[in-house]
């Protein structure tokens, strides 16, 4: 996701965050993934945000991360599905860094501010895809299908999405717009994985510091989805939740408490995976 100065400029400030979460990740001997890009790209906003983090409040960021590595190559493997649209790709390396198989073409949707400092610096490194790439500039509160089908996406084939780290940003009206428009365009047999908190996030002595933080510095959370299994099930996907801590997304690293996934009236972010039926 993106947000806007008070001078209107468009900075991508979020995008740049998660890329300092992947750079201290990277330099971790026991680390979860390797991105030799996301230092570069975290740029001075990004450095000043970390710095003034414990890494123990990004680790969810970080198994996030993972966790979606290994349902985008997983499903992309198994099911033989080779379109992938990373929604609000921010400044995601996904298609430098992870092993695709032959024919994988990623279509990557976001600002245009935010797409082109991304190809500035990576093309300063010298990086190079391991897929075929499609960048597509759109705005995911405006209408955005038609740029992605122009681009070249089939809708009549299964595809495979990724939604992750900026529903919260959204109203409940534009998450719920956003996954509509992923649904139409989406064949049957398609895979989708999102993350979502529920409105307990928003109110929890647990985590209102980071609420609060995240509002101080200009990117408040709003966007919730309290049953989203049921929402997803309503336009025909099936859907399974998990989130940071519990057995499929630990990874060794996970030290506090976890609570069942479907604990009543407790806060929840929740990895979310689901196949169009």
């Amino acid at each position: 996701m993106t947000e806007k100065t008070s001078s209107g400029q468009l900075l991508g400030l979020t995008a740049r965050w998660t890329a300092s979460v992947r750079a201290r990740e990277s330099a971790r001997a026991d680390r979860l993934f390797e991105d030799p890009w996301a230092e570069a790209l975290t740029g001075k906003e990004g450095a000043e945000w970390l710095a003034r983090r414990p890494e123990d409040s990004t680790l969810p960021m970080a198994i996030r991360a993972r966790f979606f590595d290994d349902f985008l190559l997983d499903i992309s493997r198994r099911h033989a599905i080779r379109q992938v649209v990373l929604m609000a790709s921010g400044l995601d390396t996904r298609a430098f860094r992870l092993d695709w198989p032959a024919g994988a073409c990623l279509f990557e949707l976001d600002q245009p501010e935010v797409l082109q400092y991304k190809e500035q610096v990576l093309h300063a490194a010298g990086a190079r895809p391991t897929c075929q790439r499609q960048l597509v500039e759109a705005d995911l509160t405006c209408p955005w299908q038609e740029k992605l089908t122009q681009s070249g996406f089939d809708p009549q084939i299964p595809s495979l999405w990724l939604l992750e780290g900026f529903l919260f940003y959204l109203s409940n009206e534009s998450v719920t717009q956003v996954i509509d428009g992923v649904t139409n365009l989406a064949a049957s047999a398609s895979w989708m994985g999102l993350d979502i908190i529920n409105s307990a996030m928003l109110t929890s002595t647990w985590t209102r510091p980071w609420v609060e933080m995240q509002a101080s510095m200009g990117a408040p959370w709003i966007g919730t989805l309290d049953a989203p299994q049921e929402f997803l099930a309503r336009r025909g996907w099936l859907a399974t939740l998990t989130q940071a801590g519990a057995s499929d997304a630990n990874y060794g690293r996970w030290r506090l408490p976890v609570l069942p996934v479907m604990a009543p009236d407790m806060p929840h972010n929740w990895f979310v995976i689901a196949q169009k039926q």
